[in-house]
């Protein structure tokens, strides 16, 4: 098996910025290309479906965390609780969701997706699978998925750690 993923020569040292660390630009602009073109994406989307960013948001929350409430809703989109009354009511009404009786507390609801919902989220998904099966080489997928997640995992260590958005750590 060879691999055909781009990969630095043997032996090739990492560039080095004008301050002796690593030079990461290069990276920090694809990651921005990728953020944009992400948003982008999320747009699109959610007005294929005829609602909004936030709206998708809050579909994708739901399907991956059953037993949601508005309250985890509400953290998870960092939203105020009025908006997000609004949110799911528009939801609701749109036949996206669906709020049922919370199981063991009576002042609660849960959120589920209603059939509208659910493939919206399936949609949706299969349009980001199809766009990483076509731009990495399977092989690749394990090691894209752990670099990912570092990626998540340092920038929320550094932010809390730093106590704010990391600005102050490349100083």
């Amino acid at each position: 098996m060879t691999d055909i993923s781009p990969q630095p020569a043997a032996g090739t040292a990492p560039p080095l910025g004008d301050d002796g660390l690593v030079d990461v630009d290069d990276v920090l602009g694809a990651f921005s290309t990728l953020l944009a073109q992400n948003a982008r994406v999320e747009r699109l989307v959610a007005t294929h479906f005829g609602i909004g960013t936030t709206d998708l948001t809050c579909l994708v929350f739901v399907a991956n965390n059953p037993e949601s409430t508005p309250k985890l809703a509400a953290e998870a989109l960092e939203l105020s609780t009025g908006a997000t009354t609004s949110l799911i009511d528009r939801l609701e009404k749109a036949g996206f969701v669906s709020r049922r009786a919370h199981p063991t507390d009576r002042r609660s609801v849960v959120l589920e997706l209603a059939p509208e919902g659910q493939a919206a989220v399936a949609e949706t998904g299969e349009f980001y699978r199809s766009a990483f099966r076509d731009a990495i080489d399977p092989r690749q997928l394990d090691f894209l998925a752990s670099v990912m997640r570092a990626i998540g995992d340092s920038l929320t260590r550094r932010a809390v750690d730093d106590g704010t958005t990391g600005a102050q750590a490349s100083s």
